[in-house]
């Protein structure tokens, strides 16, 4: 594979996590975001970037490392974009829920604002990297669900050697 493919997969991932940051700061779509975060993620990014032809055939060891890519680096994003936004919404809480009703409740902020101190902040940073390992380990097993998927509905190139064992 190359290390251009794992760049540009890294800097999509990026790009979907923040997205889903902003998006999840809004409470009725918190449960979706999480199920997108742990197990979609790297299929959105494999099959955008085959639709633009930026990724030909791979083989389940590359789709493993491209899904395994786009789950740590999305959750990383996310994070990083996620606990200040809701920091922020839960200091103004009055004002936004006024302006935006359906932005109401920040309940699972209060623990949040506990664990950004100074003290504890390294164990935050070891739980956005644990759950960024997890986040890798099932986003590499759904990329390689959907290469395997796209790869039955595609020709297999011509330059690809097939290997036949006859058993005697």
């Amino acid at each position: 594979m190359n290390t251009i493919i794992g760049k540009k997969a890294a800097i999509y991932s990026l790009i979907l996590g923040a997205a889903l940051a902003i998006l999840g700061s809004f409470n009725f779509l918190i449960g979706l975001i999480v199920f997108i975060m742990g197990l979609l993620c790297a299929p959105i990014i494999l099959i955008y970037m085959k639709k633009t032809d930026q990724i030909g055939f791979l083989d389940n060891q590359q789709a493993a490392t491209l899904g395994a890519i786009c789950g740590f680096c999305s959750t990383i994003s996310y994070f990083i974009i996620f606990t200040p936004l809701t920091l922020i919404f839960l200091k103004l809480a009055p004002l936004v829920n006024k302006l935006i009703p359906f932005v109401s409740s920040y309940h699972y902020a209060y623990g949040l604002q506990y664990l950004v101190r100074f003290d504890a902040l390294w164990l935050f940073a070891v739980i956005i990297i644990m759950i960024g390992i997890v986040s890798a380990l099932t986003n590499a097993t759904t990329a390689m669900g959907t290469i395997f998927a796209l790869s039955q509905f595609e020709k297999k190139p011509e330059d690809i050697e097939e290997i036949d064992i006859n058993i005697e």
